[in-house]
């Protein structure tokens, strides 16, 4: 068994205590939770008890089954283990349950890394290199798998109350904030924009002006919902994206903003409204070539212990996230899986995220006429459309981008279809985006062809 632990043998006590009382827990705990996590044998015994009690009736084993059991052990045995029964039952109050679910998760890591430090130090010690490596790799794997979160699961009926409750509060408060675009038709058919929990895809190819849609979304978020904004870069440089937005706070172009370039007026006026602003963003680059959601979900953790906590996730870009199970092998299935644990993510964490995606290598000539790219066109996994709540394209011809105008179309939100057709002032140079006056008269045209 281990043997060094920051967690007492009451604390393990507590988790076999609370694994009898609580059958969710016990489901999840089963899972992660090795018998030699326990410091004490009796401990171990008891664990190993209950866990049989469960994979053979598939509920959690309470005092009297679990004294039941002790017949079945040596008699030499019988006092320590019923000794150790007494001290588990009699401990574990109500108030308790949070700590113990916050702390089981370090208490599990903890253990795995102890028996696989040991087990790699000796395959390695006995010449077997390559098997020590494998048996590091494969308790990474388990230990990014452990989570002790509640079940997203309600009873209906019995839960009506408060239900009902959590609704009135929600709209008199407005806890729910909803984060606009700042084009009209597509906030119009939103209600108004994206809400928590949702993740927002647009793609688009090359150069189309993905990263603008992003930036643009970041800067909304700080500049007129005074959200803090959690921008995490999976490809370049951090400073090309911090470039980024000094260029749309500022309105000067991007490439002199990456020269350093910037009059002295319009740096004190950005110094003046980054003061006011302090808080509201955080870049952070991760450009290695595993990064997952666990990750990202790592670096929200470090930050909110920092005081920072994200209300909108902007991912450059979902592509490039890898999925948490590592022996995945195919890209279509990593993007798939990538994707929903972003969804994950979004949702646990109440968040706001805006995401862009490759479509399909264009055929030659697409950027000489006018075409629109739908959801079906997508690179690699087309399932993953069906787990993100919007989703849009931008779309170009080789003159429009020199004119610094696209297309967006809004296909799909929520599953239900949109089919809004917009064209936009989309300014690379100074990454801004915005309806233009065409669009107007796009719009009047479609009304009137319906009155037809």
């Amino acid at each position: 068994m281990s043997s060094a632990f920051p967690f007492d043998v009451q604390f393990q006590r507590s988790i076999a205590r609370l694994a009898m009382q609580d059958e969710g827990f016990a489901s999840r705990a089963f899972k992660h939770v090795d018998a030699s996590f326990f410091t004490t044998r009796p401990l171990g015994w008891i664990w190993t008890t209950m866990h049989a009690y469960w994979q053979k009736y598939m509920v959690r084993m309470t005092e009297v089954p679990l004294r039941d059991s002790l017949r079945y052990v040596e008699p030499e045995n019988v006092t320590g283990y019923s000794n150790e029964i007494d001290a588990t039952c009699s401990i574990l109050s109500v108030t308790e349950h949070a700590y113990v679910r916050e702390a089981l998760t370090d208490f599990c890591k903890r253990s795995i890394f102890a028996q696989t430090h040991k087990k790699a130090q000796e395959l390695y010690n006995a010449g077997q290199p390559v098997e020590a490596y494998d048996e590091t790799q494969r308790s990474l794997d388990r230990i990014r798998e452990i989570t002790f979160e509640d079940e997203n699961r309600s009873f209906f009926f019995e839960e009506i109350e408060d239900r009902h409750r959590a609704r009135i509060i929600k709209n008199a408060t407005g806890f729910q904030r909803v984060f606009s675009t700042g084009l009209e038709p597509i906030d119009t058919a939103t209600d108004g924009g994206a809400v928590e929990g949702e993740v927002w895809l647009v793609q688009g190819v090359a150069k189309a002006g993905k990263s603008t849609w992003l930036t643009h979304n970041g800067f909304r978020c700080c500049r007129v919902h005074r959200e803090p904004v959690l921008h995490i870069q999976l490809e370049g440089k951090r400073e090309q994206v911090e470039a980024r937005y000094d260029a749309r706070f500022s309105g000067e172009f991007y490439s002199e903003v990456r020269k350093g370039s910037i009059t002295p007026a319009l740096y004190r006026d950005m110094l003046d409204e980054y003061r006011r602003l302090r808080g509201l963003l955080v870049i952070r680059a991760m450009t290695d070539w595993d990064v997952t959601a666990l990750d990202i979900e790592s670096e929200i953790k470090t930050l909110k212990a920092r005081g920072f906590v994200p209300k909108m996730l902007i991912c450059d870009y979902v592509d490039l996230l890898r999925s948490r199970n590592k022996r995945v092998d195919s890209e279509m299935q990593h993007q798939l899986d990538a994707t929903r644990d972003l969804k994950r993510l979004t949702m646990n964490w109440g968040l706001v995220t805006h995401t862009v995606s490759q479509t399909q290598r264009p055929k030659d000539g697409d950027d000489e006429h006018e075409h629109v790219i739908r959801a079906s066109q997508i690179a690699d996994a087309y399932a993953k459309i069906r787990v993100v709540d919007f989703v849009g394209s931008l779309n170009t011809t080789r003159q429009e981008r020199e004119q610094g105008i696209s297309r967006f179309y809004a296909e799909m939100h929520r599953d239900n279809a949109m089919g809004i057709y917009l064209r936009l002032q989309n300014d690379i140079a100074r990454m801004q985006i915005g309806v233009s006056a065409e669009v107007i008269e796009f719009k009047e045209r479609q009304a009137e062809g319906r009155r037809r």
